[in-house]
């Protein structure tokens, strides 16, 4: 008797199958449907209206007008909560009411930018008038000292009949330059130098130097004579044997005790200091006034700031109106076209 054998199977045995899911339970399965009712969106009109938006919220408008790098960045978020006060006060409906919303924000954006300008031109003179002021005052005295001693170099050369100017004209140049050092405080800061380097000579060499005695006599000879004859003739000996003291000081000496120079010196040095608070208090009113003048901006650019804010006006109250009209036609009232008045010349 033939035994069998058994035949051996070599194939892949297939795959066990998952274990099955456990089932869920019957509470479990209300709540997931309770809470799937409550987030089915918005019930409301106001609600529907506020999730419209969401497309749009950040629009393409939003992008350009708001300058978000550099110096001049501007706070995106504040031009947000702008839209969205526009939007709760005009509840628009639609991509096109929305757009209008954005559009009449963008013109108040911008106009805020036409009063940042304004007050930016205005600071840019007034930050900087107190500075200018000094400036000038000091170009102004540099200018009346070298005037005063060109005049006076003018007019002591030898060619008098080839000069354009009379003496006289000469003289009234140099004693204006002469009043004009004594108006701010850079003037009668050189005044005070020079007082200084004289009263210096007299301590170090018992005279003034013939450089610093002309110069002070260039300084106060039209407005202060007699001390300019003084301070011209105390020089050295040597030098006053050369040239002999006018003839002013000769009878003056001759009438009473010589001159202390050093005393007439001290003297102008008290007047001059007194000169100097004037001045400064002359100055601070020079600097309010002139600020005051300041508190609108110039010509030129006051002309551009109107044209650019009169054209957001229009782009305002155009967008404005489109947007009413469009509101009221959508809430059914009657409507008439809009008024268009031609105000070219008629052929």
């Amino acid at each position: 008797m033939s035994i069998e054998e058994p035949s051996h199977n070599f194939s892949v045995p297939p795959p066990e199958h998952p274990a099955p899911k456990r089932p869920v339970a019957e509470r479990k399965i209300r709540a997931n449907r309770k809470n799937a009712l409550r987030s089915t969106g918005p019930k409301t009109e106001r609600g529907k209206r506020n999730v419209s938006r969401n497309a749009i919220k950040h629009g393409f408008l939003a992008r350009e007008v708001v300058i978000t790098a550099g110096h001049g960045a501007e706070n995106l978020q504040e031009f947000h909560t702008l839209v969205e006060e526009l939007r709760k006060s005009y509840e628009p409906i639609g991509v096109i009411e929305e757009t209008l919303v954005q559009t009449i924000a963008t013109c108040l954006w911008r106009k805020a930018r036409v009063i940042r300008a304004e007050n930016g031109e205005i600071r840019k003179r007034l930050d900087t008038v107190q500075a200018d002021l000094v400036f000038r005052n000091s170009d102004k005295a540099n200018f009346e000292r070298a005037s005063s001693e060109l005049d006076f170099g003018l007019y002591s050369g030898e060619d008098v009949k080839s000069r354009k100017r009379s003496p006289q004209e000469i003289w009234a140049a140099i004693q204006l330059a002469q009043s004009n050092l004594r108006e701010h405080p850079t003037g009668l800061g050189h005044l005070r130098a020079l007082l200084e380097i004289a009263k210096s000579d007299l301590d170090k060499y018992g005279y003034i130097t013939e450089l610093i005695r002309e110069k002070i006599f260039l300084a106060f000879c039209f407005w202060d004579y007699y001390f300019a004859i003084v301070c011209l003739n105390a020089g050295s000996p040597e030098s006053m044997m050369r040239c002999p003291p006018s003839e002013t000081v000769v009878k003056t000496h001759s009438e009473q005790e010589p001159p202390d120079v050093r005393a007439l010196i001290e003297e102008r040095l008290e007047r001059n200091s007194l000169f100097t608070e004037y001045a400064v208090v002359r100055e601070r009113h020079a600097v309010d006034a002139e600020a005051r003048s300041f508190s609108l901006p110039p010509a030129d650019a006051t002309d551009k700031l109107i044209r650019y804010e009169s054209h957001l006006d229009r782009q305002l109250y155009r967008a404005m109106d489109q947007l009413e009209r469009l509101q009221r036609q959508r809430r059914g009232e009657s409507v008439p076209p809009p008024v268009n008045v031609n105000l070219g010349t008629r052929h």
